[in-house]
């Protein structure tokens, strides 16, 4: 038959996908196993038979998909490194969903018949179990669930077993694995380090990302490596403690600069020329926008599809560079920085309705809602359908009815006393808006104060020392750190033999630390060195050892601009709860931009 192989190695190829995502698998639940996230794998196959047949009795029997599923998993789940996870016997953490006819024999189906109706709704309302730590289904094996609306979140590890060319399409296949997964709370997980799939894929990786790259190009729009003009429109830079948005007009000005310097060509398509790890690469930007060269990168990058879609590597330990570890420099910094610290929030309620008033005073204007009436002529010709607009009017709605208790919608919106919203809404002088637009005015309002509250509460916040509690330096030596030749960076004078960056600004910042004379150690603070903030935890970039005149420890947190913490969102309210954290030690913190400002 066409498109059959004949004495080929497909089978043994197959089996080693098999196991390859078994191991994935694994290694994605023991990042998982203390944070409450059940892992899931799914492998789509063509044929129900390859996993799963009948006799002639109608019993079931183990077909090669199965068989190898079992095998590959005893072998793997017997290894030291795994002996942490909750053992399940292998027959049970593994099922296929597939549609059955009359006779209750599984069966080949198109993903649109009654039969498939049955299957989906059975998985969609089991998705609660599905996703418990106490059921042992892990792995999914499907034959035609990739119809809209087929959703488990915490799928981390897709194989295609297709022994025939599938024309099921990639982009519907990795769908199914790109979700925010949840934890046994159900909530969302945002973990950028988390939240990666793994595709084992049933052909090269060249061909995979090229092949998904044409499907998204050709049915969602999507252009990769070509930057469109308002790229950058988004940005923010600060201008006299203000963040603006740069605009349209500011976006062409950074796109035509790029172009100029032969980064982009006339299309807007990224260039070769565009290489952020060359020695001394720049964006040759103006002064104007050099502050925000690293936001630019960022953006550029992000268009480039080998930034989402990354060839497989075997992730390698970092191992402890004992020079340093044993330093007794090392150990001083350590000393200094170990200290675990707890919290307290003080702040003037009589500021607070003072900046609350003064905000909603200067709110935009409060508007009734508006209806767009249009009319239009269509007319079919040869050439298609024109439509013609006649007529478009605007009309403002006055709102009807009784009014909702505004302050008791702002008491459970902002957990503030009856008596503080009160002189809130009075001082205002706006509370003539409200009949206006109630809904608006109300969600509007209590926006500004909760915005005001959260400044007021990290302005005020107040670190101490909690007594014996602390930081382990062990943690270096018990903490698997593994990492990709695609985030590594090789050093000398850090705790471990490489550093691992999440962005190139860290990676230029490791690399002209170690090459500095004047810096004796540095360690990137790993995920569990964490600081408890009021809007969750802070995790510090940098702890280093400077030799000037005197000894200097210091900590640095690496950003693409000095004024970030100027900036009003949550990440920048971590790092001024981190500021007050390193005070309360007696520790030097700052935010920079690169190793010269050290």
């Amino acid at each position: 038959m066409l498109g059959l192989e004949i004495g080929g190695i497909k089978e043994d190829l197959m089996e080693v996908q098999i196991r390859n995502t078994i191991q994935r698998h694994l290694d994605k639940e023991l990042l998982m196993k203390d944070r409450g996230i059940k892992v899931l794998s799914l492998f789509f196959i063509d044929k129900v038979s390859n996993y799963r047949s009948y006799d002639e009795e109608g019993k079931p029997q183990k077909s090669k998909f199965a068989t190898w599923f079992e095998k590959h998993y005893n072998e793997l789940i017997k290894l030291d490194k795994y002996q942490a996870l909750t053992k399940f016997p292998a027959e049970q953490i593994h099922d296929g969903y597939f549609s059955q006819d009359k006779k209750g024999v599984l069966k080949d189906t198109n993903g649109v018949s009654q039969a498939d109706d049955d299957t989906y709704s059975l998985i969609m309302r089991d998705k609660e179990k599905l996703l418990s730590l106490d059921e042992p289904l892990k792995f999914i094996f499907s034959h035609s669930a990739l119809r809209e609306g087929w959703d488990n979140p915490n799928v981390f590890q897709i194989c295609t077993l297709n022994e025939t060319r599938s024309n099921l399409k990639k982009r519907q296949e990795i769908g199914r694995g790109l979700r925010l997964p949840v934890n046994q709370n159900g909530e969302r997980v945002f973990d950028e380090n988390l939240n990666k799939l793994h595709v084992i894929a049933n052909e090269s990786y060249d061909d995979f990302a090229r092949s998904l790259q044409t499907e998204y190009e050709e049915e969602c729009g999507v252009t990769f490596g070509k930057i469109p003009q308002t790229g950058f429109s988004k940005i923010t830079q600060l201008i006299e403690d203000t963040e603006i948005m740069l605009g349209r007009e500011k976006s062409l000005e950074i796109w035509q600069q790029l172009k100029s310097n032969n980064l982009i060509d006339e299309n807007g398509k990224i260039k070769p020329t565009f290489d952020v790890k060359k020695a001394g690469f720049t964006l040759g930007l103006s002064d104007e926008f050099k502050p925000i060269e690293s936001d630019v990168i960022s953006i550029i990058q992000s268009y480039q599809i080998e930034r989402h879609i990354k060839k497989e590597e075997e992730p390698q330990k970092l191992k402890i560079n004992k020079l340093v570890f044993l330093d007794k420099e090392f150990e001083e910094l350590w000393n200094r920085i170990k200290f675990k610290t707890t919290y307290q929030v003080i702040y003037s309620t009589d500021e607070l309705i003072i900046n609350c008033m003064k905000s909603i005073k200067n709110m935009e204007k409060i508007e009734a809602v508006g209806v767009t009436y249009k009319e239009a002529e269509l007319e079919i010709e040869n050439k298609g359908v024109l439509v013609q607009e006649t007529r478009s009017n605007y009309y403002k709605v006055a709102h009807k009815g009784g009014l909702p208790d505004i302050i008791a919608y702002l008491q459970k919106e902002t957990e503030l006393t009856r008596k503080t919203l009160v002189q809130i809404i009075s001082g205002s002088n706006r509370l003539s808006e409200f009949i206006i637009n109630p809904q608006k005015f109300m969600d509007a309002v209590a926006n500004i104060i909760n915005n005001e509250l959260h400044r007021l509460i990290i302005a005020g916040i107040k670190y101490e020392k909690i007594a014996a509690q602390e930081w382990s330096m062990r943690l270096f030596e018990d903490e698997e750190i593994m990492s990709y030749l695609t985030n590594r960076l090789d050093v000398s004078k850090s705790v471990y033999d490489a550093v691992v960056y999440d962005s190139e600004i860290e990676r230029k910042f490791a690399e002209e630390l170690d090459k500095r004379q004047d810096i004796k150690l540095f360690v990137k603070l790993p995920n569990w060195f964490k600081v408890e903030t009021p809007i969750g935890t802070y995790n510090p970039d940098w702890a280093i050892v400077k030799h000037d005149e005197n000894k200097i420890y210091l900590v640095r947190e690496t950003k693409g601009t000095k004024d970030f913490e100027k900036l009003r969102n949550s990440e920048a309210d971590k790092i001024k709860c981190g500021r007050k954290h390193f005070d309360a030690l007696n520790i030097n913190f700052e935010v920079v931009t690169n190793a010269s400002e050290i």
